[in-house]
């Protein structure tokens, strides 16, 4: 069993994709909104920060939270399902602030439906 986990900037894609898993029946996904490590130095920092991320803040000020994507399918057809839909709406993640896309081993579940 593996947990998949999407992460981008793209955030207008992610209730698209929610709406695919739901019209596929494949439910039990979490979405957290979260931010990169540049925007949370830069924020909760005491000393100045580098002109790097003083530029980058002044470029891009009103920089939208990031979203992640969590998601254990029940088998691998529905993992492979849920991949395809991701990149049905969020594109090529090869290409750059896309997003990135990760699996992670999960050895054990308690709360989640056998019907997910």
């Amino acid at each position: 069993m593996q947990m998949l986990v999407f992460i981008t900037k793209q955030t207008e894609c992610i209730n698209p994709i929610l709406a695919d898993l739901l019209n596929r029946n494949i439910s039990g996904a979490t979405v957290i909104d979260c931010e990169g490590m540049l925007k949370a130095i830069n924020e909760s920092s005491i000393d100045p920060p580098p002109v790097f991320g003083s530029l980058r803040h002044f470029i891009n000020p009103g920089q939208e939270t990031v979203k992640m994507l969590m998601i254990i399918p029940r088998d691998d057809e529905r993992l492979a399902l849920v991949k395809q839909i991701i990149h049905e709406h969020a594109g090529r993640l090869d290409r750059p602030n896309t997003g990135i896309m990760f699996e992670i081993p999960v050895t054990n579940v308690e709360g989640v439906s056998k019907k997910s």
